[in-house]
């Protein structure tokens, strides 16, 4: 990968975590408001996966090139 492919990733990454930290003031502020546990709100979980994945990615190529 080269250093520009592995900057992007690595942006990408960023910003998918960025996301994931919305996504989980959201539903933890619909369930302090009283709302049920539905599965879909298990999503942000898969997204920090991701993110942390894309990074991780982005950084080893970055350091190898």
């Amino acid at each position: 990968m080269t250093n520009e492919k592995a900057t992007i990733s690595m942006v990408f990454g960023i910003l998918i975590l960025a996301l994931t930290v919305v996504m989980v003031i959201s539903v933890v502020v619909m369930l302090a408001h009283g709302a049920k546990f539905v599965p879909v709100m298990a999503a942000p979980a898969v997204f920090l996966v991701i993110g942390a994945l894309m990074y991780r990615s982005g950084r080893k190529s970055a350091q190898s090139s």
